[in-house]
């Protein structure tokens, strides 16, 4: 069974006054994913378990997409 419904919008950011990085999607469904990914200072490294369930509901390209995003954010979050 195909779904019906994409990514509308989403969006990353730090969490203030904490090691970890909000993600929210919005789809076009009306539903809400909200994630928090915690990181490490000393390491440059994050956990999101679930990066393959946004390949699974939104395609391979998005998860690349916030991957990538990811990837930028952390290594500046971890760069201060």
């Amino acid at each position: 069974m195909e779904e019906n419904y994409y990514a509308k919008n989403y969006h990353i950011k730090r969490v203030e006054g904490d090691d970890q990085v909000e993600l929210v999607i919005h789809s076009t469904d009306g539903h809400v994913w909200e994630y928090g990914i915690p990181f490490s200072r000393e390491t440059g490294r994050y956990a999101f378990e679930e990066i393959s369930v946004l390949e699974l509901d939104f395609g391979e390209e998005f998860r690349e997409k916030i991957e990538d995003e990811l990837d930028a954010l952390v290594k500046k979050l971890t760069d201060l």
